[in-house]
């Protein structure tokens, strides 16, 4: 039950970003440095086993974006302030692995600094092709503003955890143990509801869905009940030296569900791209 072990004893430290301190590990040491970035509401824990099994290889920081975890609250918990946790982090070329909305924030420091950039890892990433025309992409954002709102102080408490609790039971397996979907959910429900709200809004901004190319090498670990209709052709379009593997019948949080296959791909992954 890997996903109930106590977060790894790390080196905790912090750094300023936009007024905000922003908590941060690092473990390990080695030619390349890992980058950890945790998805929506979450935290870095998600990814301890990860953490423990690359640092015994690589230089590893696995932060708490802004508003989450143990970093600060700030008021814009948002797409730019995420990239520029990492930009305060990443001082030297990195290999950044992100779950969930930690995929967008990946992409984006990627497109906005591709020199600090030696890989990208996408875990069940929230990267997928949106419709061509402008109305139809408007109106697929508009899920995620709605989201936003469900989940933020404007909702009363019991309703806005009961959506948070429907929303996450959409990103199971059938097999997803009780236990890890409980651990989720805790930690999910102590983000608070201006950051869950700031955060998931700004998943919705259209800024972060173009469909520039990114040159380096980039896995994409997909999780789900079937895989996503035209996903690899479409990440492929724009990551040319795609690594794509689809892992059926895990959940969105993979990495937690089932660490010694996530852990066996990046490995590959890494050798194969010759980021060991």
């Amino acid at each position: 039950m890997h996903w109930l072990i106590p977060t790894l004893l790390l080196i905790a430290e912090t750094v300023t970003v936009n007024g905000g301190k922003v908590s941060y590990d690092t473990k390990g040491s080695g030619a390349n440095t890992m980058v950890f970035i945790h998805g929506w509401a979450a935290d870095r824990s998600f990814f301890d086993s990860q953490i423990q099994e690359f640092s015994k290889t690589h230089r590893v920081i696995a932060l708490d974006l802004p508003g989450h975890g143990q970093s600060q609250q700030v008021k814009s918990a948002n797409i730019d302030s995420f990239v520029a946790a990492v930009e305060a982090l990443a001082s030297k070329p990195v290999i950044l692995v992100g779950h969930s909305m930690g995929a967008i924030v990946a992409r984006e420091f990627a497109r906005r600094k591709p020199n600090h950039v030696k890989g990208i890892i996408l875990v069940d990433g929230s990267i997928f092709q949106l419709p061509p025309g402008q109305a139809d992409r408007e109106r697929a954002m508009e899920s995620f503003h709605r989201l936003a709102k469900s989940f933020g102080p404007s909702s009363e408490k019991p309703i806005r955890e009961r959506q948070i609790s429907v929303f996450l039971s959409n990103l199971y397996a059938d097999s997803t143990p009780r236990e890890l979907q409980m651990s989720v959910l805790r930690k999910v429900l102590a983000t608070s509801p201006e950051t869950a709200e700031s955060a998931m809004y700004s998943i919705g901004d259209l800024r972060y869905w173009s469909d520039d190319k990114l040159n380096c090498p980039v896995l994409a670990l997909r999780a789900g009940k079937q895989q996503p209709p035209n996903d690899e052709a479409y990440l492929r379009s724009i990551f040319p030296k795609l690594t794509y593997q689809f892992m059926p019948g895990l959940s969105h949080f993979l990495m937690m569900e089932q660490p010694a296959k996530v852990n066996s791909e990046i490995r590959t992954f890494l050798k194969a791209s010759k980021l060991e």
